[in-house]
């Protein structure tokens, strides 16, 4: 196939959507022979439309997440000869993870508009796939060299001088689901400590602990890995709600790469991702999550059996060499059904 020029359009370039559904992605564009740009969406509709005036020029669209009013996506798919939706979170939700009237419309017309849709879960695509046929699962991946097991200490095993690392990794939105797990890690507190990495420390409630050590990183691009490999087990505790239900399990995945044992709510794809008791451990009640963790601090075996299952997954299924070629595909697709046409 010919060099293809594609736009990627995203709102800023620090977002973990921008950074791990496109950023990391690019390289495989570039080795397929494709040029493209990164273009960040101005703050307002009218700089926006200033943004889409030489979209013509490119062969195809990419648009990560944004969803736009009737008028803009108008100009935009008018300015697109291909465009391409993507997304990783149930952007038809509000904030309280029920039904939005105006984003439920915009995402409506959004599917219908766009020639393909890439979706970071099943979930997604199912309810993407009420308005449009022409819809992708593309999972949010790692980069197996980036989030690798040889990075993690040589001396991470806990010892009777070392506490066992129960670790999470966030952001300020998230951090409200920690306060349902600091009960049962509280009891703990003599032989295990809570790691954590997000942007803040806003929403916790520390004082249910019970003098449990807790070590905050604030979260930055540098720290990340390095700061999760210490990890010796990792939390993703959800609520069940149709927007955890959206969400692409990429904790999950970022300890799994590490080779990590994965602490996780059976809650949307996460039950995809784990197989409980041989890839991870799927904790609903605060008697499994007690259970789960109990185990794995006690047994050496069996953090290293969960560790290496994960890391497998991940190599077969969520890695960006088996994903990144997908998504350069689906591209390249468009453009091939176009001239077929």
């Amino acid at each position: 196939m010919k060099s293809l020029r594609i736009a990627f359009l995203a709102t800023r370039p620090g977002k973990a959507s921008f950074r791990f559904r496109v950023e990391q992605m690019l390289p495989m564009f570039t080795a397929a022979g494709h040029r493209f740009e990164v273009r960040f969406l101005a703050g307002s509709a009218w700089s926006r439309f200033r943004q889409y005036r030489d979209l013509s020029n490119f062969d195809v669209v990419f648009l990560q997440k944004r969803l736009v009013s009737r008028a803009e996506l108008y100009i935009l798919r008018r300015a697109s000869k291909r465009l391409v939706y993507d997304v990783d979170d149930a952007v038809f939700l509000n904030d309280r993870g029920t039904l939005d009237g105006r984003r439920g419309r915009r995402f409506q017309i959004m599917m219908h508009a766009a020639d393909h849709v890439v979706c970071g879960n099943k979930y997604l695509a199912d309810f993407a796939g009420e308005y449009t046929s022409q819809v992708t699962v593309v999972p949010t991946c790692i980069d197996t060299e980036v989030f690798h097991p040889r990075l993690r200490p040589t001396s991470s095993e806990p010892t009777d001088s070392k506490r066992f690392t129960i670790g999470w990794t966030g952001s300020t939105s998230t951090n409200r689901y920690l306060n349902e797990l600091f009960p049962i890690l509280a009891k703990f507190r003599d032989q295990a400590e809570l790691k954590f990495l997000s942007d803040s420390e806003t929403g916790l409630d520390y004082s249910t602990l019970n003098g449990l050590p807790v070590t905050f990183v604030p979260w930055s691009p540098d720290v990340e890995v390095r700061e999760t490999a210490t990890f010796d087990a990792g939390l993703m505790p959800l609520p069940d709600d149709p927007w955890t239900r959206g969400k692409c399990g990429f904790k999950a995945l970022q300890y799994m790469g590490l080779g990590i044992p994965a602490v996780c709510s059976p809650v949307g794809v996460n039950c995809e991702i784990i197989t409980h008791g041989e890839t991870g451990v799927l904790a609903r009640t605060p008697a499994d999550w007690e259970a789960g963790l109990t185990r794995l601090m006690s047994t050496p075996k069996l953090r290293k059996r969960l560790g290496q299952a994960g890391r497998q997954t991940v190599e077969d299924h969520y890695s960006l060499h088996t994903q990144g070629p997908r998504l350069v595909e689906i591209v390249e697709d468009l453009i091939r059904m176009r001239r077929v046409a």
